[in-house]
């Protein structure tokens, strides 16, 4: 039955997507401040690999969403941080967060610590291609931002409850579409779409991640549902890197502080790194 099957999906995704919540909620308010000072003062060194990975190491760390990082990327522009920490930054900060992270474990530990490395590699990436093709550009846009005052100080269970009130929705709806995606979707269909064309399922959960990203926690029942029909790990890393980094509101805030020429190489980037990354993990894992 229906509700049968919803409760079999909560008990599955709940443990994580708690976990996720609680460790989240930590960083938030403990650490978050800590964390835009620590990128803030990534200076320059001889070896010039090891400011960008560790700003997209801080990146996959901070709690914030694309909204919350966008006001951080222009404080630190302001205080004439450089470009290509900026981008690690927020590129590895889209994609991942310690909520995400944890609940990414559902999907398995392998897919879980997949989906940590493509994130940081993809960060790390961006800021190597913004050191060296935009070094004398301006990659970001600052003027039309003014920035508030001192926000108010932050508590954990405030901020846990907010958490909640923000995430839940998102996940009943991904259990819910998960559910009638088993009841009433025949596996064949899922099997036949994404394992069994060589490369053309990732361009597929490519393409099904931008309507269907709404929120990384509330689309994780529905890529366990997926990978259990048939769906290859390739699939799953291209539709979660391609959702999270073009979903329609965070491509709203992105717009908010890149040129058109600037936001369209943003988008290519995160289309290209998704497809082939997607691709190469389906190659390897098959190798394996």
């Amino acid at each position: 039955m229906l509700i049968s099957g919803l409760w079999t999906q909560v008990k599955q995704i709940a443990p994580f997507w708690i976990a996720g919540l609680v460790a989240g909620s930590i960083v938030s308010v403990f650490l978050s401040e800590k964390i835009a000072e620590k990128v803030s003062h990534i200076g320059e060194s001889n070896f010039w690999l090891l400011p960008i990975c560790i700003s997209s190491l801080l990146g996959i760390i901070s709690p914030l969403c694309m909204y919350g990082t966008i006001p951080v990327i222009v404080a630190l522009g302001k205080k004439k941080t450089p470009q290509h920490i900026l981008i690690a930054f927020m590129i590895s900060s889209v994609l991942l967060n310690p909520n995400l992270f944890l609940m990414s474990f559902a999907l398995g530990t392998r897919l879980a610590l997949i989906r940590l490395g493509l994130s940081f590699l993809c960060g790390v990436l961006a800021g190597i291609i913004v050191l060296f093709l935009f070094q004398n550009k301006g990659l970001f846009c600052y003027e039309q931002f003014i920035l508030q005052g001192k926000k108010k100080k932050k508590t954990f269970f405030a901020d846990l409850f907010k958490a909640f009130r923000i995430t839940a929705p998102y996940l009943l709806f991904g259990i819910t579409l998960t559910t009638l995606c088993d009841r009433y979707i025949p596996q064949e269909w899922i099997s036949s779409i994404f394992g069994s064309r060589r490369g053309l399922g990732v361009l597929f959960a490519t393409t099904l991640s931008i309507p269907l990203y709404a929120c990384g926690g509330g689309t994780i029942p529905l890529i366990k549902a997926w990978l259990q029909a048939g769906m290859g790990a390739g699939d799953a890393l291209a539709f979660m890197i391609a959702g999270a980094s073009l979903k329609i509101n965070n491509l709203s805030a992105v717009k908010m502080i890149f040129s058109t020429k600037h936001f369209f190489f943003y988008v290519v980037y995160c289309l290209s790194f998704a497809i082939l990354s997607g691709l190469f993990i389906e190659y390897i894992l098959k190798r394996l």
